[in-house]
């Protein structure tokens, strides 16, 4: 019977186990294995196509419009994003919670 030694780190743990080769995995074998913080980071610094202004204007309504939401009792919020005729339309709804 083998013992489980306890606190290993994910590297400790996976020391000397190679995977094998299947098409879930294929795609990643040419990247590097990264932390998770530095995955976050590359996804937050993700580039939004609007100039600064139009980003600052942005973020401002949906600030105001989500202290509105809160402050009806609303509880959490998701924003349902539509193109319709031309227009981007941006909605807050109820986010459905997790049973």
């Amino acid at each position: 019977m083998m013992k489980i030694k306890k606190n290993l780190s994910d590297e400790e743990m996976f020391k000397g186990y190679v995977e094998k080769e299947s098409f879930e995995n294929a795609f990643d074998a040419d990247e590097k294995v990264t932390s998770p913080k530095l995955k976050n980071k590359a996804a937050a610094t993700k580039e939004l196509l609007l100039p600064a202004d139009a980003q600052e204007k942005l973020n401002q309504y949906l600030l105001e419009i989500s202290m509105d939401w809160f402050k009806n009792g609303n509880g959490d919020v998701v924003w349902k994003v539509q193109k319709e005729q031309g227009q981007i339309i941006i909605k807050p709804a109820p986010a459905k919670k997790k049973a």
